[in-house]
């Protein structure tokens, strides 16, 4: 086991740049962290500078600053075979067997690796999901809609964080709530106001780059909304030398079509599954 320094991010992030789309949860969270955005984590190679995984996994954290990220102990993971997976996920210290952790992102392709230490450990897993992880490589598929509402789009504040948390799918609680804050304070984010003020549709960023937990209000859909925000959204941060992409579930139609009529593209064989340990 390799703990990666400030020179090795540096380092790590160019060699992730050229494995996308299998690299680009990790990448992103070492984008932001070469950026000096908040973190807690603590990034692991296997090896070093010929690594075949890395994985980007949560410090200790105190129960008072707890957010969702820590609560559900959440492991990025990046691997180029399910052999060396399965070697560094086995050492000593990597996992905590016996408590709740969500490895988020792991190459549906490598997953046996990741099933059968479970077994070795007597440790109950499930699958919570299996992703498309989709991209957008240049913005020459965004086009602007016609639409009167540009005036209206503006970033989220730290006051709308309690209402983006309580209409998150993964929200609804305090740790979640830290999590949404955390997101809007120090990530871009876009939404559209009503007349009075009050976000009705937005979007915002996850400290590894992905799009997400964009939403509107059920009362002001089928208007555009969405498929503006992510267009602003993506053409800024290509200009800022972002990835730009998100994660999909199979079975969501909708975000589906709605990201691939943008230009969106996901790789067929591939799939980031979300796999918990200890439900």
């Amino acid at each position: 086991m390799f703990v990666l320094g400030k020179e090795e991010l540096k380092l790590a992030e160019n060699m992730l740049k050229g494995l996308f789309p299998e690299s680009v949860k990790v990448y992103g969270c070492l984008f932001n962290i070469n950026r000096g955005k908040p973190h807690n984590l603590e990034v692991i190679a296997d090896s070093w500078p010929d690594f075949r995984v890395i994985i980007c996994k949560q410090k200790q954290s105190t129960q008072d600053s707890l957010d969702r990220e820590g609560d559900f102990n959440i492991y990025s993971i990046y691997s180029k075979d399910k052999e060396s997976l399965h070697k560094l996920l086995g050492a000593s210290g990597i996992v905590s067997w016996n408590r709740f952790t969500l490895l988020a992102g792991v190459d549906i392709n490598h997953l046996d690796a990741v099933k059968e230490l479970a077994v070795q450990n007597n440790t109950p897993t499930e699958t919570v999901a299996s992703m498309f992880v989709l991209m957008l490589e240049d913005a020459s598929h965004l086009k602007d809609p016609e639409c009167d509402f540009t005036s209206r789009i503006t970033p989220l504040t730290p006051s709308h964080a309690e209402l983006v948390n309580s209409n998150w799918k993964y929200g609804g609680d305090a740790c979640s709530y830290r999590s949404v804050l955390n997101y809007i304070s120090n990530y871009p984010s876009l939404c559209v106001m009503d007349e009075s003020g009050r976000p009705v549709s937005w979007l915002l960023l996850y400290p590894h780059c992905a799009l997400g937990l964009l939403y509107t209000m059920p009362q002001h859909r089928r208007k555009g909304y969405a498929k503006q925000l992510i267009t602003i959204m993506a053409r800024h941060l290509l200009e800022q030398g972002h990835p730009v992409y998100c994660f999909v579930e199979e079975g969501n139609d909708m975000s589906y079509r709605l990201f691939t009529s943008l230009g969106f593209r996901h790789k067929p064989d591939y799939r980031a599954v979300w796999f918990q340990l200890n439900l």
